[in-house]
């Protein structure tokens, strides 16, 4: 009876393990037949191959194009496809412009469309599968994912432009290599094409893009080749062996993850020999004008430091301030003046001395730029009657109630002691310390006076919507004058002029607001720039404020000949400020000979550029190119791309400045037209005629918009169409004329915290003086006398 039995249960056995082989092969088979659907393998053992990298960088006139070359394979025998995925680090300020994969015979090609709802389902969002990655400073990070098959090997290209400028007197162009492994052939070529003399041309070491490292630029990189084709044309070569990967990528442990072979940035720097005052070139229909001057004075400049004391501010970040903040504060010349404005949940201004040592406003003696060096204002020294010992009398006419302060050695000293008691407590009022800060900006004649805003977070306290802070500060920072910076309008005038004090923004860690502070920046004529929560935090404090310590122009107006030059395509071409070591750089359509008045051709000497601006001597200036500084590149080998250097400044201009529909609208049909991934753009894969859900299956990239320049703030949306730019009848802000609003056409209205208050949308005149009000009770203004107060805020 038992034998009966145990034969069955083998039977039934032997029937289950057919059954279950015939699923095995049925699914495989299915795998096989349908290999879109393939089960994507990252692990037991199964890696992509890397086996050649390779870049080429192109730079003409300053303006560069890379393409990117990878080949990966899949080196699986078997049936198993793989998903490689590449990590692909370009510089935060370039566009992408294409992606072009060759898997076996069919080429998956990529097109830019406009980003809404609908095209981000086409991109591979980062759900944390992916490895972790760390991008290097001032990058964004491109994923690109590919599917391929047993033994199956892919080619990709990835391109990219951007615009090299120009910091402290050199440009660098920044060259990163990710292979993610030990390659068999990683190759650099950088090609350097240049209307002037190369002065300068080195090839630095590997850098991680992470911690500045002081030693970097001390000698040039001896795995790199220079080849100087001519005085201007340079062919840089970096090609490692397999061995030479590993040696580098051994010597310093940040430049190699675990086994993940070689990863830092390969760093060419150089300078040029330039004309004093400029070079413009024409090119197909198009101008470019890089202004650098060299031969004008310094100017004397008022710095007003806004800095943030919160309470996120304690620790390592307010000793790097600190620290920074001494270094900085050497660095100012004797005729410089500061102001220093710090901010937790309230403002805070320091002053010197006593408030009974100032003179009152109305007791304060007329004076004009250009005496001596503020001669009525110095320090009177006298000797008292306590046995000759010399002591310090208070200034008896300080500007702006004793906010503006001469840099002098015994303020500087002062100024560091109340620098190094400064507290970290309490939140975040941005508004009330940038209205404040504007408004002792405009208090001083000083021909350059900016304000240099720190912080590391969101307001938090009093206005905390972004967008009404923004419109706060731009109306603030609007001050009629009559005639030059020396005259007031205390008496009808008709040649009244704004006044705009430049704010340069530092976005201090990762907590920190860039889309805000970008647009605070931009929309009034200044820079903004991240700040890494590291180690070299105060070296970074104090390489941002040596590229402004040194302005040579004020209040710069560039102008070009109207019968020559289309007004409405001239990129921004009015400025706070020209600084030694930096470049402008302004472009345009010229004119077709249908256009033009008087049938002026191009390259004859006609076309001319003009600068006007406030120079030492407290006058105007006129800086004119003659015809010897004007280039014309009709049918050559050097190419300069001018009309892609047009697109970029006007893209970046009108995404940075603003969030107003028109000029967002505008932007994004010029990236379409010469295909530029912005942050109203993205890439979607396809094949020529077949469906775009094949081509996506086997090709992804990761475009996350929140790393593109120009990302839109969270509650832009709601104000989109009541943003205004700086600019009127003759001046230019913004690029198109039809992108923006004047400012002085809407009033300044307020978001109130938990306030059911409707906003007023009143209109005002042009020239009437708009002074806003605070959203809440302000509390009083923190007078902090040296040695005698606490130097805490209130809290």
């Amino acid at each position: 009876m038992a034998e009966p039995v145990l034969q069955q249960v083998r039977n039934q056995a032997a029937l289950l393990v057919l059954l279950v082989s015939s699923l095995f092969w049925s699914t495989t088979s299915a795998i096989r037949a349908n290999p879109a659907h393939r089960p994507l393998e990252q692990d037991q053992g199964a890696k992509c191959e890397v086996q050649s990298y390779t870049l080429r960088s192109d730079v003409h006139l300053r303006y560069s194009t890379s393409m990117l070359r990878i080949q990966v394979a899949n080196p699986e025998r078997s049936w198993r496809t793989l998903e490689c995925t590449l990590n692909v680090v370009i510089p935060e300020t370039a566009f992408l412009s294409g992606v072009l994969a060759e898997i076996g015979d069919k080429v998956i090609q990529t097109k830019v469309i406009e980003r809404n709802d609908a095209s981000l389902s086409h991109e591979d969002e980062d759900d944390g599968t992916y490895d972790p990655f760390e991008v290097p400073r001032d990058s964004k990070l491109i994923r690109i994912g590919v599917s391929l098959k047993a033994e199956e090997d892919a080619i990709l290209f990835i391109s990219y432009e951007q615009l090299i400028t120009r910091k402290l007197g050199i440009y660098e162009i920044v060259l990163n290599l990710h292979p993610g492994q030990i390659v068999q052939e990683l190759r650099v070529d950088a090609y350097i094409h240049e209307s002037r003399e190369l002065s300068v041309l080195r090839v630095l070491g590997i850098r991680s893009g992470q911690e500045i490292d002081p030693l970097e630029g001390q000698s040039e990189f001896p795995l790199s080749k220079v080849i100087r084709r001519s005085e201007n044309e340079a062919h840089i070569i970096f090609s490692p062996s397999r061995k030479q990967q590993m040696q580098l990528a051994n010597s310093k442990a940040w430049l190699s993850n675990s086994d993940n072979g070689l990863s830092g940035q390969l760093v060419v720097q150089f300078e040029l020999s330039r004309p004093k005052d400029g070079e413009i070139m024409l090119k197909d229909g198009f101008f470019a004008h890089h202004y650098a001057p060299t031969a004008l004075s310094v100017l004397p400049k008022h710095v007003v430091f806004v800095l943030d004391l919160s309470s996120s501010m304690a620790g390592r970040r307010i000793s790097q301030l600190k620290l920074a903040m001494a270094a900085i504060l050497d660095e100012l010349k004797s005729d410089d003046y500061f102001s220093i404005v710090q901010f937790n949940s309230f403002k805070s201004v320091w002053r010197p001395f006593s408030r009974e040592k100032r003179r009152p406003k109305s007791n304060r003696r007329p004076r004009q730029f250009g005496q001596s060096n503020y001669s009525n204002q110095q320090d009177r020294i006298s000797s008292s009657s306590d046995g000759g010992r010399r002591v310090q009398k208070q200034p008896a006419d300080l500007e702006g109630g004793g906010r503006v302060i001469p840099a002098k050695p015994h303020y500087i000293a002062k100024a560091k002691r109340y620098i190094k008691r400064m507290k970290a407590s309490g939140g975040t009022n941005i508004q009330k310390a940038l209205t404040k800060a504007i408004e002792i900006a405009h208090s001083s004649d000083v021909p350059l006076a900016l304000v240099v805003f720190l912080t590391d977070g969101d307001s938090t306290v009093g206005e905390t919507k972004a967008s009404f802070i923004l419109k706060i500060a731009r109306e603030a920072n609007r001050k009629e004058k009559c005639g030059s910076y020396q005259e007031t309008i205390d008496e009808p005038c008709d040649n009244i002029t704004t006044k705009h004090v430049p704010i340069y923004s530092l976005a201090f860690g990762e907590e920190a607001n860039i889309y805000f502070l970008r647009r605070l920046s931009a929309e009034n004529f200044g820079t903004a720039r991240r700040i890494y929560d590291a180690e070299d935090a105060a070296i970074q404090l104090q390489e941002v404020y040596a590229e402004l310590a040194a302005p040579v122009q004020a209040n710069c107006l560039f102008q070009y000949p109207d019968n020559m030059v289309d007004p409405e395509w001239v990129t921004q071409h009015k400025f706070a400020a020209a600084f030694l070591g930096s470049e402008i750089v302004v472009a345009g359509r010229l004119l077709s000979e249908d256009e033009k008045s008087d049938g002026a051709d191009e390259g004859n000497g006609d076309f001319w550029g003009e600068v006007k601006g406030e120079q030492a001597t407290g006058e105007v200036s006129t800086v004119h190119l003659p015809d010897s500084e004007i280039e014309f590149y009709p049918n050559t080998k050097f190419n300069p791309n001018l009309s892609h250097l047009w697109a970029y400044l006007t893209i970046y201009q009108l995404l940075v400045g603003s969030a107003a529909r028109d000029s967002r609208e505008e932007a994004t049909q010029i990236a379409l037209e010469y295909s530029f991934v912005t942050a109203t753009t993205t890439l979607e894969p396809h094949f020529e005629g077949d469906r775009n859900d094949v081509a996506t299956s086997v090709l992804r990239v990761h475009l996350p918009a929140e790393q593109e320049i120009g990302h839109i703030m969270d509650d832009d949306n709601a104000s989109s169409t009541d943003v205004c730019s700086e600019g009127g009848e003759g001046e230019y802000w913004f690029p198109l004329q039809q992108a923006f609003i004047p400012c002085g056409e809407r009033k300044v209205t307020h978001h109130v915290p938990n306030s059911s208050q409707q906003r007023s949308s009143e209109n005002f005149g042009r020239n009437q003086i708009h002074e806003p009000t605070n959203a809440m009770e302000d509390e009083d203004e923190q007078d902090f006398e040296e040695d005698k107060s606490e130097v805490g805020m209130k809290t």
